[in-house]
């Protein structure tokens, strides 16, 4: 671990952002960068199909301005606007990668942020990658030295940290000095906001999908006012006023430093394989652990027990979602969808969907059991369990401490490829499906941004807007 004064926190972490090179990362890094990718696109084109990615895709097309970036699936537009509509969309069907520790999702705000910028500037595909790594280790590393305390503060953690990703993200990409990067840091943290209240209002919730667009649009301006000599404030972490403290309550600034270099945030990252919040998914694991282990028809159930620490059940309780949001965010409606239907895919929890009876009615039996031995690994694992009863008698019992896909259970290229393949099909055809990935694999041996760019061009321009799925 590094000792550093509490002075010294953000100019160190400002310093190693610095100091990425593609070329000395880990092979395994480097391939977890380009998985994570392949799945960033899929998510988003997904994500832009979605009424809440058209509103803002419409206000932004409406602006105008210099074509600079593809806006996934349709024309180009500069490159803050382009960040700010794929932030949403890759925030749309709440299936983008997720970081357990600082609580937040990433690669919606620092890849928007990366992919837009790069296409503006012209860079090659390495710089690309080592700028995405860069805004990881950023918004990762800075949200994990706040964890649940920024929730608990009412605060939603993807789109305060995020601000600091897709600074940091842009900053290698604008080629900014150590002293400029810090005081876009400076500049970010007056960016920095985004509350829970969504949380407590489920039927208007299209404004989380803002958490990840708009800390990359605004990530991305205050590299780019920092490059032209606008300053902000040294110490914007560790500050009396910084994003630690304020965010936090109390701190572990030690984490935001802790193996610089040796440990990369972007390896520990998820990928999701559940449309949901991240929190349930080792609980989705258990269910159908359950369900392939000894077969039994929903109608033999008599009780459901969800297993897991306290954070799994606050504020997920709802048993009668009445948005897409709302039934993304609710414990008993995921159990359900997991018991009955496939939870993988994002029209399990769509409009068609909330108001089937036998879905309603397992999701009324769904009882939170606070597990201590989960609650202690919290957040480093989002452990979860289910115990079901049968009415013959039976009991069923299943405990996950590691979700697949989870750093601890990655799930492989042809995998990563897999879901790409499944987000994808119905909305763009084999051909352009294998240019996309072909694109994205190029990076790292001489594709470029702009290619990448115009891979995804127009990708969806036959394909309706749907319902809210």
């Amino acid at each position: 671990m590094v000792n550093l004064s509490e002075t010294a926190i953000t100019n160190a972490l400002v310093q190693h952002i610095h100091r990425v090179q593609w070329h000395a990362l880990p092979a395994s890094i480097q391939q977890r960068t380009i998985d994570l990718l392949l799945d960033h696109v899929a998510v988003t084109l997904a994500g832009a199909t979605q009424p809440w990615s058209a509103m803002m895709r419409q206000t932004a097309q409406a602006e105008g301005g210099e074509p600079q970036s593809t806006v996934y699936g349709y024309d180009a537009l500069p490159a803050r606007a382009a960040a700010l509509v794929n932030g949403c969309a890759a925030h749309a069907i709440e299936f983008d990668d997720t970081h357990d520790e600082s609580l937040g999702h990433p690669g919606a705000v620092v890849m928007t942020t990366a992919v837009a910028l790069a296409q503006a500037l012209d860079r090659s595909g390495i710089e690309l990658l080592t700028a995405i790594v860069a805004g990881y280790e950023a918004q990762c590393r800075i949200g994990s030295a706040t964890g649940r305390q920024v929730i608990e503060a009412g605060f939603h953690p993807t789109a305060t940290a995020g601000v600091f990703g897709a600074a940091a993200a842009a900053a290698r990409l604008l080629k900014l000095s150590p002293e400029q990067t810090e005081r876009a840091f400076g500049i970010a943290l007056s960016a920095a906001s985004g509350t829970m209240q969504f949380s407590e209002d489920p039927l208007n919730t299209m404004v989380k999908r803002l958490h990840a667009a708009l800390p990359a649009s605004n990530g991305l301006l205050a590299a780019q006012l920092a490059s032209r000599g606008f300053t902000g404030p040294s110490m914007s972490i560790e500050g009396v006023f910084g994003y630690a403290r304020q965010f936090g309550g109390s701190t572990l600034l030690a984490r935001v430093v802790q193996d610089l270099g040796q440990e990369w945030e972007i390896g520990r990252i998820s990928i999701k394989l559940y449309p949901c919040c991240k929190q349930f998914h080792s609980m989705i694991d258990a269910v159908l652990a359950c369900r392939g282990n000894k077969p039994f028809d929903p109608d033999e159930i008599e009780s459901i027990e969800a297993l897991g620490p306290q954070s799994m059940f606050d504020t997920h309780m709802e048993r009668r979602p009445t948005s897409t949001m709302a039934a993304q965010y609710s414990l008993p409606f995921a159990t359900a969808v997991a018991l009955i239907l496939d939870p993988s895919d994002p029209n399990s929890f769509g409009h068609a969907q909330r108001n089937r009876a036998d879905l309603l009615a397992l999701a009324d039996k769904v009882q939170p059991q606070i597990e201590p031995q989960l609650q202690a690994v919290y957040p480093r694992k989002f452990a979860g369990g289910v115990r079901i009863g049968l009415k013959d008698g039976r009991k069923l019992s299943q405990t996950v401490l590691d979700a697949r896909s989870s750093p601890e259970r990655p799930i492989s290229r042809p995998e990563v490829m897999g879901k790409f393949e499944t987000l994808l099909q119905g909305i763009c055809d084999e051909a352009r499906r294998q240019q996309i990935a072909q694109a994205v694999l190029a990076l790292e041996h001489g594709g470029t941004a702009r290619q990448l760019g115009l891979s995804l061009r127009h990708a969806l321009a036959d394909v309706p807007t749907r319902q809210a799925v």
